[in-house]
């Protein structure tokens, strides 16, 4: 940890209490549970900002782990873990098989419907 600032902040009078909770829950100082109140939501922040970029496709798997720093296998737990499907192989790979997945389909949808489309 850098060296400590001394900040002020301004909160309504619930949100202390339950500061004040947490912290005598932990035995700790108001100013500890502090930092570890603001640590932890900048962490989780930053996980939800990385799982929304993966889930819409602006990232690949290790792209989202080097953001996290996690190992692939561990941002593939996570990701498992919240409940978000997880893409195999490259971008350009998936790209081409999810194209290629998108054009049968296509196809199958224009065979006639007597039996003469193909197999599955």
């Amino acid at each position: 940890m850098g060296q400590a600032v001394r900040v002020n902040a301004t909160m309504d009078e619930d949100l202390l209490r339950r500061v004040d909770a947490f912290a005598a829950e932990r035995y700790e100082d108001r100013s500890t549970a502090l930092r570890q109140l603001v640590a932890f939501a900048l962490r989780e922040l930053h996980k939800r900002d990385a799982l929304d970029a993966y889930s819409a496709g602006r990232v690949t798997l290790r792209e989202f782990a080097r953001a996290l720093g996690l190992e692939i296998w561990a941002a593939h737990d996570l990701l498992r873990a919240e409940g978000v499907a997880v893409a195999q192989g490259e971008r350009g790979e998936t790209g081409a098989a999810l194209a290629a997945t998108l054009r049968e389909l296509a196809a199958d949808e224009r065979q006639p419907a007597d039996g003469a489309g193909r197999a599955r």
